[in-house]
């Protein structure tokens, strides 16, 4: 069992990548005191497209109602195939009990979305 602590350090987690599958996957965190995260693990896949790949319970993507498989359209309006990593983190990390506006396509819906910002989880057990 290996227990992972880094309370403010979850966001230097950062890109990972898995070159095989063409899949980058971002865990978003935050960085900092009042810093917050959507709390969604998202994957860019080799055509650009952003899609929820977990939406760990309680926190705010959850909450918002987001769904894996769910892909990001649009970050406050902003087209996200234009963001690189670094910038898509940074448009949806903040400040505690703030909100992000979401579009996102699920299935044949396009949907709009508000996540509140939400702590980021302090520890994590993997087994």
């Amino acid at each position: 069992m290996l227990t992972f602590d880094a309370p403010r350090k979850l966001c230097c987690l950062g890109i990972r990548g898995v070159a095989a599958l063409g899949i980058v996957t971002l865990m978003l965190g935050a960085c900092a005191g009042n810093s917050g995260t959507i709390g969604a693990r998202l994957g860019r896949d080799p055509e650009g497209h952003v899609v929820v790949r977990e939406t760990p319970h309680n926190l705010g993507s959850a909450k918002a109602g987001l769904q894996p498989g769910d892909e990001v359209l649009l970050i406050e309006g902003q087209d996200v195939r234009e963001l690189s990593e670094q910038m898509l983190h940074e448009a949806l990390i903040g400040e505690l009990g703030t909100r992000v506006r979401l579009t996102v396509q699920r299935g044949d819906q396009v949907l709009r979305v508000v996540v509140e910002r939400t702590p980021a989880p302090r520890a994590r057990t993997l087994q």
